[in-house]
């Protein structure tokens, strides 16, 4: 009798595990078509950019005219610089306008850079996959900031980049949390802000400040900071978006959740089975769904519309301004 039961327990469990659930929007309103294509196919994304086979790279304000060396991974764009980094920890920041390599330098250390770098006024800051945070003078090459936060075990591919602010330099750690520091005055750390506390999967994936207002967050936990005010919400988060007067947040289980920036909800949707993978925000709001359509809103979530996508989202896709690129093609917003 024990081994039907376990035989049972076995069969349903094996039923359960294979019948995954997916987003089936009950009417579709039209669909995108790609309207351009790529130098090359896309091989590596991040939060702040993505990266071509060929070496060229896409920043936030699209495709860049500048080809990496071989071997390298786009990281961000900051201060009018590219920054870039390989595989055997070699650091490089390119001059945007002139094209001409500014910084470059080998770390003496097993762990490679975790792709969150930042530049401002001289300055750059850098999280390495180990969990230490560095930050230099790029004029006198002198190290101005160093330390070793507790090791992460795994990490979100959303790495938030560290953040200027001020004089300031807010770190955002691999296992969740703010390290608030001024490199050029006493050189350590001012404030620590604790953002999430999960064991795994617990690293900075957003990180911004609006009208000094912070909003941080890891893949379970969202907070607004304002020298008046301190919110959070705990949450199953995928992606976010910040604007001047309002939040997105993009939970793992289909919902989209418009906030105040103090995190007070206003609205919400719930998409059955969705899985978000990129948000563009124009004239409305466009979500991108993995399996292959895009949730079109209106500002405040009041209605929606959903569209098809060309195929379903099985590799890269990085989402610029005004544009959607995945593998080696590409859509334009006012396209749709």
């Amino acid at each position: 009798m024990r081994k039907l039961t376990f035989f049972f327990a076995l069969f349903f469990l094996l039923v359960g595990c294979s019948s995954k659930r997916y987003f089936e929007p009950k009417e579709v309103a039209g669909a995108i078509r790609f309207d351009g294509e790529l130098p090359a196919p896309i091989i590596d994304v991040l939060r702040d950019g993505a990266t071509l086979k060929n070496g060229n790279f896409i920043s936030r304000d699209g495709l860049e005219d500048y080809r990496l060396p071989k071997g390298y991974l786009f990281i961000n764009k900051s201060d009018g610089y590219y920054i870039g980094a390989d595989r055997c920890k070699e650091l490089l920041i390119v001059d945007a306008s002139t094209k001409e390599p500014l910084f470059k330098k080998k770390f003496d250390r097993k762990a490679p850079i975790a792709g969150a770098v930042s530049k401002e006024n001289g300055v750059i800051a850098l999280v390495f996959d180990d969990n230490s945070l560095e930050a230099y003078d790029l004029d006198s090459k002198e190290l101005l900031y160093s330390s070793k936060q507790p090791s992460a075990i795994a990490v979100d591919t959303k790495i938030a980049n560290p953040f200027f602010l001020k004089g300031l330099i807010i770190f955002p750690t691999l296992d969740g949390k703010l390290i608030v520091v001024a490199p050029k005055k006493d050189k350590k750390e001012l404030k620590t802000i604790v953002v999430g506390t999960k064991e795994h999967f617990n690293n900075i994936i957003f990180l911004d400040v609006i009208d000094e207002r912070l909003i941080a967050a890891t893949p379970n936990k969202i907070i607004s900071i304002s020298p008046v005010y301190t919110n959070a919400l705990n949450l199953d988060i995928s992606d976010v978006l910040y604007l001047k007067d309002r939040v997105y947040i993009f939970t793992k289980d289909g919902k989209i959740i418009l906030a105040t920036p103090q995190l007070d909800v206003l609205k919400e949707r719930k998409y059955n089975f969705a899985h978000f993978a990129g948000a563009i925000y124009g004239e409305y709001l466009y979500v991108i769904e993995k399996g292959g359509y895009i949730v079109a809103l209106d500002k405040d979530l009041r209605a929606s519309n959903v569209f098809k996508f060309p195929t379903e989202i099985e590799d890269y896709i990085f989402c610029t301004k005004d544009k959607v690129f995945y593998g080696d093609k590409y859509f334009t917003l006012n396209r749709l």
